[in-house]
């Protein structure tokens, strides 16, 4: 019939044929949909539409993450707190990104748009690396275990770019520019704003997630031994629940974080996809030729903090970073006076 994904019933077999084809219309359009971001070549396509249809195995039904949580359990007797640690923190960021993974699914396709998802989150070509590093060796556990046949990864080379990555942050001259641009009100409302933000995570290590729960109440006053007290913001990190805590030790960056009562939010960011668009345009209207997303913010404060000395263990309490029991225990032994001289003895905003 015309216009129609039928023949006609007159036509010899007519019922079985529809059949064939409203089966192989529905296979050949969930491949469409299933490969949208990653489109097959014809040669692809024709391969997995006339594939034999398999009963899939129960056992390629099991949930991946469930089955990876499990056999960390058992390895927990030789293998260190923060490596295990760091394997489930990539199973619950997996999670959050696909909330339901199974053996079946893991294939070439798969680890290309983790690749693509970690990519459009901001993360760095070391972090992404290591996160395939981890990933490669949860299915490596898989393999062994018989659940999958063979490694996704045979074809696929994930390489660290350093080069790259110190492209993608800003240095201290940079960001004098973008503060002389803030304190020039070139740009109103949202684009202002953005900036803004940008600058404290800069500035800070503060994470874009962290921005929208802020208040003035999470500011509070340390004093100093020399009796000269201090603004300290600090909260908990909504990812990890770690409590991380920002000396402000410059009047440049107070004047970003501004005053307000305390029922008040410090900053109105917007969400992600235009606060990265207002990103891209103000780097190229300042003339920093840089791949810069909201994320690098965070990188460039770890970098410079490096660059100038900052020990390691406090720029991570700045950071609110977790990275297992070992490094929570340092953490509880930092008093916010430590952390604040260090901020003052190595990295004065000017």
């Amino acid at each position: 019939m015309k216009g129609k994904n039928v023949v006609k019933s007159t036509v010899l077999n007519s019922v079985a044929i529809n059949k064939i084809i409203h089966t192989t219309y529905k296979a050949g359009l969930d491949l469409i949909l299933e490969y949208y971001f990653f489109p097959l070549s014809p040669k692809e396509f024709r391969k997995k539409l006339l594939a034999p249809s398999k009963q899939k195995s129960e056992s390629s039904q099991e949930s991946f993450y469930e089955f990876c949580l499990a056999q960390l359990e058992l390895e927990k007797s030789f293998k260190g707190e923060g490596t295990i640690d760091n394997y489930k923190k990539l199973i619950n960021t997996m999670k959050a990104w696909k909330p339901e993974l199974t053996f079946d699914e893991i294939d070439e396709d798969f680890i290309k748009k983790f690749h693509q998802h970690e990519k459009e989150v901001g993360n760095m070509d070391s972090t992404i690396a290591k996160k395939h590093s981890n990933l490669k060796y949860l299915i490596g556990l898989a393999i062994d275990k018989e659940k999958i046949k063979k490694s996704p990864y045979k074809k696929i080379k994930i390489k660290k770019m350093h080069k790259a990555e110190n492209q993608d942050v800003l240095t201290e001259e940079e960001l004098k520019i973008l503060q002389q641009i803030y304190w020039s009100k070139k740009y109103k409302a949202g684009k202002q704003e953005v900036l803004r933000e940008f600058l404290f995570s800069c500035y800070s290590g503060l994470s874009y997630g962290e921005f929208e729960q802020l208040s003035y109440s999470d500011i509070k006053l340390v004093k100093m031994k020399d009796g000269s007290l201090i603004p300290l913001l600090t909260n908990d990190r909504i990812k990890t629940d770690v409590t991380y805590k920002i000396p402000i030790v410059s009047s440049t960056v107070l004047e970003l974080v501004g005053n307000g009562e305390e029922v008040e939010k410090i900053f109105h960011p917007l969400t992600n996809q235009p606060t990265n668009r207002y990103l891209k345009v103000i780097m190229k209207e300042v003339g920093i030729k840089k791949k810069m997303t909201f994320h690098r913010a965070r990188h460039t404060f770890r970098t410079i903090a490096a660059l100038r000395g900052i020990n390691d263990t406090m720029a991570e309490r700045i950071m609110g970073y977790s990275e297992g029991d070992a490094i929570k225990n340092i953490y509880t032994h930092l008093a916010d006076e430590d952390l604040i001289q260090e901020m003052l003895n190595k990295w004065i905003v000017k």
